[in-house]
């Protein structure tokens, strides 16, 4: 994405999923609304992503809450939120990225609206050979995406709260999340932030003491949902209806019940099925539940991601919660879920 991305631009380059799907299973004023106002939902291709739209269609959860829903795909981790930024998408609910809150600083037209993974599910894996805590890895180089990227971001903020000096050390920018993985894994790096759909993997690697971010940093929500303050404002029964669906989505997605389903849509969104990954991340889901049926955020949650990133030097003050969220349809939804 540059700055010169616009709307007919992505729209034209972009694979388009359409979902526009028909109204049922509410009230019918309320659907008719609802359907009335389509809602533009974007994501990048990632696995964990294409299985989530993937398993939204098979189980027909826009249909069930009459949203009429177009779910748009843009690659890279900037893609979704500059959809939103420049007018060509609506609300992203299931890519997460970190800058959120400095482009809403910098004057982008956005809100916090909610969560998606409200649990990281990432932890840090290395050579079984000395590195057995965080304190270990001091003089040791460590793999993490681009600087102050998501996983070099939450690093910084785990040593910070584990009172470890992170200047000592060594952490590289190996690209994804997998490619971190693979540079331990080919003796490139002492270890890496990677994600837990590697937990299953036979390369070796171990995960330290105190890594796994969702208990060692559970205040963080790991995605955050966001929208365009136009859908915010002008969409609200559009973006109730979706944020209802993902709700059931995940509170399925977390459920025994949800077994066969999950495996097939995971099959779906990946050319060449690995089970052990796949079977990681259902295990995950079923024992850590990292989703929530209510997606609404409070304002502590939102506090403690604007301190964290003052305290990286990526926001310069906290703003008013009002100016960087807004809860009301993720409450409504919640409302109509019970």
């Amino acid at each position: 994405m540059t700055q010169t991305f616009n709307r007919r631009r992505f729209l034209r380059s972009t694979g388009l999923l359409g979902l526009s799907l028909a109204a049922g299973g509410l009230a019918a004023p309320y659907v008719a609304r609802a359907a009335a106002t389509q809602l533009r939902v974007v994501s990048n291709p990632g696995l964990e992503n294409a299985t989530l739209n993937a398993l939204m269609d098979q189980q027909g959860y826009f249909k069930q809450f009459g949203a009429d829903a177009l779910i748009v795909q843009v690659s890279g981790a900037t893609g979704p939120f500059n959809a939103i930024a420049t007018g060509a998408a609506d609300v992203c609910m299931v890519s997460g990225y970190n800058m959120v809150l400095s482009r809403i600083e910098q004057g982008a037209k956005v809100k916090i609206v909610g969560a998606g993974m409200k649990k990281s599910a990432l932890t840090v894996f290395a050579k079984p050979d000395g590195i057995k805590t965080l304190a270990d890895l001091k003089g040791k180089t460590v793999a993490v995406g681009p600087t102050l990227g998501l996983l070099h971001t939450l690093m910084l903020q785990l040593m910070k709260e584990k009172g470890i000096d992170a200047s000592q050390v060594n952490f590289v920018d190996k690209g994804s999340n997998d490619q971190c993985y693979e540079a331990v894994v080919k003796g490139e790096a002492d270890a890496c932030c990677s994600s837990i759909s590697h937990l299953n993997d036979k390369d070796g690697l171990v995960v330290i003491s105190e890594a796994n971010m969702w208990q060692a940093l559970p205040k963080d929500i790991f995605q955050t949902a966001y929208a365009s303050d136009f859908a915010v404002r002008d969409k609200h029964e559009g973006m109730v209806a979706v944020m209802a669906a993902y709700g059931a989505l995940y509170d399925y997605l977390m459920s025994p019940a949800a077994h066969d389903a999950f495996f097939e849509a995971r099959k779906r969104a990946q050319k060449k099925f690995d089970k052990a990954s796949a079977q990681a991340i259902w295990d995950f889901n079923q024992v850590q539940r990292p989703y929530s049926k209510d997606l609404s955020l409070t304002d502590d949650d939102i506090g403690y991601q604007q301190d964290m990133f003052i305290g990286l030097g990526r926001l310069k003050q906290k703003q008013p919660i009002a100016a960087v969220a807004d809860m009301s349809a993720a409450k409504a939804a919640a409302k109509l879920l019970g």
